[in-house]
């Protein structure tokens, strides 16, 4: 699949600036709603890292290998600012290239993640037949927040303690 068609700096989260608003991210948002395509049955939605690309991370490792015979999982990262990353763009500019603490994150900004994320998963519900996340803690509530508001049903499962476990079980379920 080709990249969308964005270029530029590493995005890096500073204090005082709000990344959402990101010239490059607000280009991303509008690429995702007018061009994402996908017909596998289920979503499933795990956390960005602090790796990049993600299928570096041990757990997107972990999630790739448990589901490699199950085409039907289209897998997304939950990520501030950028909202959904399919997995097939994890290795294109700006989603290899960016920083963004979740610790940084103002109630302001948690505000307006949910409020955004909530546009692209009501795009999403349309494509998928289920929707499926597993999730740590501030993820767990961004998204619970961003369902709510639009109505969404997402099959909600928390890392917990045992994250290895937790998206191996519900992998494995699917």
């Amino acid at each position: 699949m080709q990249c969308p068609p964005l270029s530029g700096p590493p995005i890096i989260k500073k204090d005082g600036v709000d990344l959402f608003k990101n010239p490059i991210v607000r280009k991303w948002y509008d690429f995702f709603l007018e061009n994402w395509q996908s017909k596998k049955e289920i979503a499933f939605l795990l956390p960005c890292t602090s790796v990049k690309p993600y299928n570096r991370s041990p757990t997107h490792k972990l999630a790739y290998s448990i589901a490699k015979d199950k085409d039907y999982i289209q897998f997304y990262s939950v990520s501030e600012p950028m909202l959904l990353v399919p997995r097939e763009y994890e290795e294109c500019y700006p989603f290899n290239s960016y920083d963004y603490p979740p610790s940084m994150m103002t109630e302001e900004e948690k505000n307006e993640f949910v409020d955004l994320l909530s546009i692209m998963l009501k795009k999403i519900s349309f494509q998928h037949k289920r929707i499926v996340a597993v999730l740590p803690k501030h993820h767990y509530n961004i998204v619970s927040r961003a369902s709510e508001k639009v109505g969404i049903k997402i099959e909600m499962h928390p890392y917990g303690r045992l994250a290895f476990k937790t998206i191996s079980d519900v992998l494995k379920s699917l």
